[in-house]
């Protein structure tokens, strides 16, 4: 616990001392999903290429990532898994790493979240017409696309290890890639959903990974808070 709440005072210094660059960091991630928005369906198309028997294939593939990159199923699971070997070990910087690749997709996963759940868009295996439909559809999972929340969660925890442990991190960030295929490969996704979703995760990630490396003096977290 203590950990976890000293990691998150670094986090919350950081975003407080960034905020013009946080806020660069939205609208651009804002922007860049609007310009791709109209293009959404052309981009989609073209990702599908494969021949008959090879998309049967990558469709059991994708099928496979989207199910275990999840935050239940894979972030979740991984931070365990680091814990676990922190206590086995005794390290207690592993333990750290686990519970910043914890933070780094649950913060990612709940920002993501606010929007997810209130947008509605409805996902391009719904064939429904493109749009935001507003909070009342939402808590129907075909009206969830936007942003994606298996892009945040993966690239949560793929930017917090890149910061603190750069080779787990880059094994991550290739399972992340991975993921956000698999679910536009699925047709779950939009490109502009798991690249606006792919953005807070790496916003999260890093901020948590960063501001885990943070020595704060206390009389300055105090002034700050």
């Amino acid at each position: 616990m203590a950990q976890g709440r000293t990691i998150l005072c670094g986090f919350w210094y950081l975003v407080c001392a960034r905020k013009l660059l946080s806020l660069s960091i939205f609208i651009g991630a804002l922007g860049l999903g609007l310009l791709i928005w109209p293009h959404d369906q052309n981009l989609l198309e073209k990702l599908h290429f494969w021949p008959e028997q090879q998309e049967k294939t990558a469709q059991n593939i994708a099928y496979f990532l989207g199910t275990w990159g999840d935050y239940p199923t894979y972030n979740l699971p991984l931070a365990i898994l680091i814990w676990l070997y922190g206590a086995w070990t005794k390290s207690s910087a592993w333990r750290r790493i686990a519970i910043i690749c914890f933070l780094g997709a649950t913060l990612a996963g709940l920002f993501d979240d606010c929007f997810r759940l209130t947008l509605g868009r409805p996902r391009p295996d719904a064939h429904l017409r493109d749009g935001f439909y507003g909070i009342a559809y939402t808590f129907q999972g075909k009206f969830q696309s936007f942003p994606s929340g298996h892009a945040a969660a993966v690239f949560g925890t793929a930017a917090a290890l890149l910061v603190v442990d750069f080779p787990l991190g880059l094994l991550t960030t290739a399972y992340a890639l991975a993921v956000i295929w698999a679910r536009m490969e699925l047709y779950r996704h939009y490109p502009s959903d798991v690249i606006v979703g792919s953005i807070i995760g790496l916003y999260f990630g890093f901020m948590i990974g960063y501001g885990a490396k943070l020595r704060i003096p206390r009389e300055v977290w105090k002034a700050a808070s």
